[in-house]
């Protein structure tokens, strides 16, 4: 966990932006958070899947959870890399406010740059109007053989 803050700290540091991939390994759980177009508000839904979060969190006891904020292709660019940040902002405040604790919450933005859906239609873009949410497990020491 140290190495992870202290990259993280370093790029931000350096107002560089922050990469960081969790093997797909090590997710103990996944979930995706959705929110109205142009909102980054919680709705009862978003309310719901964030308590089961909170709780998978206690129960696994994560060394990290990552949000990512994404938009739909509807906003500007500089408007969609906004939401997207508030949008995974929200997410760890209310987790912090459920007792998460806060140096363990990861959060960035990519607004919309990795659609899941064409946003053509209205559903396309109600599916990329989300927080991706992810539960990582810590590393392991190698076996001693």
């Amino acid at each position: 966990m140290r190495h992870i803050l202290t990259a993280l700290s370093v790029c931000l540091a350096c107002a560089l932006p922050a990469v960081v991939r969790a093997d797909p390994a090590r997710i103990l759980f996944a979930t995706e958070v959705f929110f109205d177009s142009g909102s980054a508000r919680l709705s009862t839904d978003a309310v719901s899947i964030l308590d089961q979060v909170a709780g998978k969190s206690r129960e696994l006891s994560p060394e990290l959870i990552m949000a990512i904020g994404h938009t739909d292709a509807l906003p500007g660019d500089v408007l969609a890399q906004r939401l997207s940040v508030r949008r995974a902002e929200a997410v760890k405040t209310y987790l912090a406010d459920k007792g998460v604790e806060r140096i363990r919450i990861y959060t960035e933005g990519k607004g919309k740059r990795m659609p899941v859906a064409e946003s053509d239609t209205r559903e396309g873009r109600a599916r990329n109007n989300r927080v991706e949410v992810q539960l990582v497990a810590p590393t392991t020491a190698p076996s001693e053989p």
